[in-house]
């Protein structure tokens, strides 16, 4: 393992002393997140990715970034694949690597502030070495509890900084968020600090400046780069970090990078040797890596990102390309994209009278604020409409300089109607919901357009301490039981966490996997999202170490909205019957009374009645411990048992039909009701 110089079971002080011990840098490579949230849709499946990890393993990096962010969300609504089933598939294939996440202090993996008891409850079970954790306020406060509970555990916490461009923000305001993370961290001995330029709008003057500042102050603390290639300058700049001090670059793999995500590792490798500069990297594995993906990107042609080279002007609107392409794709949904270019620049107007960083949750507040404010205007008044709002923000903004006293009354009374049908968020941001905005609150005249004649009171309900001290704990068996209500049975601790973080939607996750089993972990991409398409297409794999080939055998015409598929499954032909919308969806009756019995779970009716007594009608009588039917699912039996002695009053199912869990199978009559 001549590269690998860190790994899990470390200390953070073990961990930091050898990267501060490590001759020039060494990378993280993000590419099983950072490539998919920025240039693919959060698409990119553990079944493709997990293959990378071998490669990993003896590489040398300092850490895989794989985990976090919307990757978790968009993993349990659309991928189907849990994270905490990525986490054991990478411990066994790359068990030298320490795994990262990245989590939104208050808001987690979700996309709203989480009080402090679920926050620790869910940290305390993750099995994670790095946890890189980002305020899209810069509120270093609501880092608090996830810092504590993370360096409680002994695994490594590594704060960030978001870093973007502006007057406001110089490096003096960043010095001072240094300053109050090694505050909270008790010194720099056992965390790293990153600086995150997602926009990618860091120059080569501007990084330098700001890392040698932090050096100059802090010698002994290490920092990592983390900037996106949007702007086309990324690989100087990486350069000119790693001179002023930088020692971990993030970087993916050269055949992942598209236009939007983090820069080529072996591109940024290589010059970086040429400046003399020492990469603690494997290049022969790491060119293995980049080969690897060539096998499978192809499959995700489709979940590109519609923007297909550099952009300078991510510059002016400092907005991190993943959020810019998903916001694309919502307009396109919504029917409004060719309003984007006036989106945009309302949007770039709005960050400089509300000012934050435009990276999730804070990215979707400013998109749905200022697309809100486009779509208004553009349906009341038309083209002349757009112009209108966007000429009335570029006099106030670039011309007065937002002296709201410098507008003409008609335009005062345009801009206190601005914010009116404002989303929620967008008033909860200015309210202190999410924390202190990082350079002060916005004038009165956003207020009074916000709240109208309720601007002053809703002043004085503004929140000026982090939401970890004003949001009260959450009954955690009451939760656990609403779960546990919705899935008719106990849950796991991990379905708990993924509920804890999207109730809706872990609850659709955990019902398709009840259905769907290990589909989403062991099938092909290709055939994952496209299925068989024609009579002799077939897909191989492997379910619990046996191999498995299905081969579509023939897809019937469809009568009364029902098309029969013939498949053979390890040369077996079985038939399925498929419902498409046009199907007569009969009412699926439920078991909820004592003496109805429910199907236990999801299979088919191979048998009813018992191998002793043969088939059973109704009329008859069965008593407790009786089998009555059988269920089979999975290849596997499931016994259907009579709770007690009784006359079977009705029989609800036929053999061979399919049966969903907790279906109607028999009426049951106790036999003592009948002897009364």
């Amino acid at each position: 393992m001549g590269y690998v110089f860190v790994r899990p079971g470390m200390s953070p002080a073990e961990i930091v002393k050898a990267v501060r011990e490590l001759p020039g840098v060494a990378f993280v490579s993000v590419g099983m997140k950072d490539a998919g949230q920025s240039d693919y849709k959060n698409r990119l499946r553990i079944y493709d990715l997990k293959t990378l990890a071998p490669y990993y393993n003896e590489m040398g990096l300092f850490a895989v970034e794989w985990h976090g962010g919307a990757r978790w969300y968009v993993g349990i609504i659309n991928r189907r694949e849990s994270p905490f089933e990525e986490i054991a598939i990478l411990r066994e294939l790359m068990p030298n690597v320490l795994l990262q996440t990245l989590i939104r202090e208050t808001s987690m993996w979700g996309y709203r502030p989480y009080p402090k008891n679920i926050i620790e409850y869910v940290v305390e079970r993750v099995d994670i070495d790095v946890w890189r954790c980002v305020s899209f306020l810069n509120d270093v406060r609501n880092m608090r509890t996830v810092a504590e509970v993370v360096m409680k555990r002994g695994r490594l916490f590594e704060p960030a900084i978001f870093y973007t461009v502006a007057p406001w923000f110089d490096t003096k305001y960043y010095l001072k968020v240094v300053d109050e993370i090694v505050a909270l961290c008790g010194g720099v001995d056992e965390i790293i600090l990153c600086i995150k330029d997602m926009a990618g709008v860091g120059t080569v003057k501007s990084i330098s400046e700001l890392i040698s500042a932090i050096k100059d102050k802090y010698p002994d603390l290490v920092i990592n780069y983390h900037r996106h290639t949007t702007d086309g300058s990324a690989l100087p700049v990486l350069i000119a970090a790693v001179k002023a001090g930088a020692k971990l670059i993030d970087v993916q793999e050269d055949t992942l990078c598209k236009f939007c995500g983090p820069s080529p590792m072996l591109a940024l490798e290589a010059a970086l040797r040429e400046e003399g500069i020492p990469v603690n990297l494997d290049r022969r594995l790491a060119d293995l890596a980049v080969e690897k993906v060539k096998k499978w990107i192809r499959d995700y042609e489709w979940a590109e990102s519609p923007f297909k080279g550099f952009d300078h002007m991510v510059t002016k609107l400092k907005m991190p390309g993943g959020a810019f392409s998903s916001f694309v794709e919502q307009a396109e949904k919504g029917g409004f994209i060719h309003l984007m270019p006036a989106i945009l620049k309302v949007m770039s107007l709005y960050n400089q009278i509300v000012k934050y960083f435009d990276v999730p949750p804070g990215s979707q507040i400013t998109w749905v604020t200022c697309s809100g404010i486009v779509n208004r205007y553009y349906e009341e008044f038309g083209e002349e409409g757009v112009k209108r709002v966007i000429s009335l923000l570029e006099k106030f903004v670039e011309e007065k300089k937002q002296d709201f006293s410098a507008m003409s009354l008609e335009e005062q009374e345009e801009l206190l109607q601005l914010f009116r049908n404002a989303p929620d968020d967008f008033k909860n941001l200015i309210l202190g919901h999410y924390g202190r905005l990082p350079v002060g609150w916005p004038d009165e005249w956003v207020y009074k357009s916000a709240f109208g004649g309720a601007w002053q009171e809703k002043i004085k309900e503004r929140k000026e301490d982090s939401p970890l001290e004003s949001l009260p704990d959450e009954d955690l068996e009451a939760l656990r039981r609403q779960l546990e209500e919705e899935v008719g049975r106990p849950a796991t601790e991990e379905e708990f966490i993924l509920y804890l973080m999207h109730p809706k939607d872990a609850i659709d996750f955990i019902k398709f996997r009840e259905k769907y089993g290990l589909a989403p972990l062991v099938l092909p991409t290709k055939v994952w999202r496209e299925g068989l398409k024609k009579p002799g297409d077939k897909v191989d794999f492997e379910l619990d170490g046996k191999p498995y080939t299905i081969e579509l055998v023939s897809i019937g015409a469809e009568t009364d909205g029902i098309i029969h598929v013939v498949l053979k499954v390890n040369n077996k032909t079985r038939v399925f019957k498929v419902a498409t919308p046009r199907a007569k969806k009969a009412e699926v009756r439920k078991a909820t009374k004592p003496n109805e019995i429910g199907a236990p779970i999801s299979g088919t009716v191979w048998r009813i009645g018992n191998p002793k007594r043969g088939a059973l009608k109704v009329g008859d009588i069965v008593h407790k411990g009786e089998e009555i039917a059988n269920l089979e699912c999975m290849k596997i039996e499931n016994p259907i048992i009579a709770p007690f002695d009784a006359q079977i009053v009705e029989i609800c199912v036929k053999p061979n039909q399919m049966v969903e869990e907790g279906q109607l199978l028999f009426v049951l009559k106790p036999i003592e009701e009948e002897k009364a």
